[in-house]
Order: structure tokens, then C-alpha cells, then sequence
């Protein structure tokens, strides 16, 4: 498997391996070494030490999920406007994870859960220059036919969601094929259509939940937006506050 065949540009250059630490460290030493087109993939279905958000480590089973990451160029897209980019990526893995299952949403940033479990994660990178990105390597990993997940209570993934074992390299075509319809969507500068959808597809969106911050203190808020710079609007006793990533926690 060395190309995609239903898409533009994304995936005409795969570079897929039967194992890999990390394709985002492999994507990004590409970037670094070489002039390389964009919409070229490097892809793995063994991810040996993967990254997630906040350096978490992605815990993958050998050969029952998808490893994928995606150079892409959006210098038309300005620093402080890359949240877009996040948001069209966590809907392409939303509509990608919708193929097969419902109840998909977005937990913000940018996971992707079922119900209540975690089936999929985003890991974006990139290079600024000046006020404009460079480059973004775009991570995602996708729990596909994996149903054992030793110590994550919140994980699932699409066999168990759906009850079908899927082809991994099938699977990998349309996950490519939904990330580069958000991306030109995107590139034609559709920001109020992906942020209306994004907030549509918001885990937990205009629900009373509890939140914990960093020290452990618990709290009441309900989830009203994102900004622009990319943080969570939430509702609390207190009025209107926004978050960064590192500054609240869920609580499922």
C-alpha cells in the first residue's frame, strides 16, 4: 500500500510501515529533511510509542488499529486562527468514526468518543513562520478491531461500537478521504460552518457536568463555546470562564 486512489492529494504518497514508534516523529523528520509534497501520509497499524495530548502516551494493540499522520501546508491559515485547523480535523475523525456507528462526538479539543468511551485521538503539530503555519503534521489514531483495554475504562472502539470487525487498509482510505474534505472546506475559509458543527458535535455541549481543576477542586459548569484561540467556554458559579487544555479536567 503505497497510494490512496479516491482522493485529490491527501495519501498519493503513503509511506506506510509495519511498525513505527511514532508516525508523527517520523512525518516531522521528514518535514525537516527533505522537500516533501502536501498530503503526504506516514502510516503504521503498530504504533510502539505513540503521543497524545499533554504528552500522554497512546497505549495501541499490534495490527488491530489505525496509526496515521498527515503533512499538511495551510499557510493560508494565520497563527492565531489554527484552532480552525483542529476543529476540521476532529470532524473529519467524527464523520470518519460516523460511518459505522452513532453517537459520535467531539470531546474538546479534539477526541473523538462514542456514548461515553474514547475511540479515537488528535495529535496536530506545528511549525509557525511569522504569523502564518509553515507546516502541520497531523497525528490521529483510531481504535479499530482492538476490544481489550487493560486500565483505560474510557476507551472503546468502532468493532466494539459497532460489533464488526473492519479491514484496516479499507479503513485508512476513507479516514484519508473524510480528512481532506474538512481540510479543503477549510482552505475555502468556511470557519462559522466548521465552528457551528464542531459545537454541534461537542461531548457534553449545554450540560450541567463536573469539572476538576489542576489542584483537584471540583466544580459545576456547563459547557457554552470555544474561542477562538481555541479555549473552552464554561458556564460556571463564578460567570463565564475560558480554559486552556491544561486548566480543567473532565470528569466521566
Amino acid at each position: 500500500m503505497n497510494s490512496i486512489n479516491n482522493t485529490l492529494f491527501v495519501g498519493k504518497v503513503l509511506n506506510h510501515f509495519d511498525e513505527l514508534p511514532s508516525t508523527n516523529l517520523l512525518a516531522l523528520e521528514m518535514l525537516a529533511n527533505e522537500r516533501i509534497t502536501e498530503g503526504v501520509v506516514v502510516s503504521t497499524f503498530n504504533q510502539t510509542a505513540g503521543r497524545g495530548q499533554m504528552g500522554n502516551r497512546w497505549e495501541s494493540h499490534p495490527n488491530q488499529n489505525i496509526s496515521v499522520s498527515i503533512v499538511l501546508l495551510p499557510t493560508f491559515i494565520q497563527a492565531r486562527e489554527q484552532f480552525h485547523l483542529n476543529k476540521a480535523i476532529a470532524l473529519a475523525v467524527s464523520d470518519f468514526v460516523s460511518l459505522f456507528t452513532e453517537g459520535v462526538a467531539v470531546k474538546w479539543a479534539n477526541d473523538i468518543y462514542v456514548g461515553d468511551k474514547k475511540v479515537a485521538g488528535i495529535l496536530i503539530q506545528n511549525t509557525l513562520s511569522g504569523d502564518t503555519i509553515q507546516s502541520s503534521v497531523v497525528g490521529i489514531g483510531v481504535n479499530v478491531n482492538q476490544t481489550v483495554f487493560p486500565n483505560l475504562p474510557n476507551a472503546s472502539s468502532l468493532r466494539l461500537a459497532s460489533g464488526a470487525s473492519l479491514d484496516l487498509p479499507t479503513a485508512l482510505e476513507k479516514l484519508l478521504k473524510c480528512v481532506e474534505a474538512r481540510y479543503l472546506q477549510l482552505k475555502t475559509r468556511k470557519f462559522d460552518d466548521l465552528h457551528t458543527e464542531y459545537l454541534s458535535k461537542m461531548f457534553r455541549f449545554g450540560e450541567d457536568f463536573i469539572f476538576q481543576y489542576p489542584n483537584e477542586i471540583y466544580f459545576s459548569g456547563k459547557i457554552v463555546g470555544v474561542t477562538d484561540a481555541g479555549q473552552l467556554t464554561v458556564m460556571t458559579k463564578q460567570g463565564m470562564e475560558n480554559f486552556d487544555i491544561k486548566e480543567i479536567k473532565f470528569v466521566i
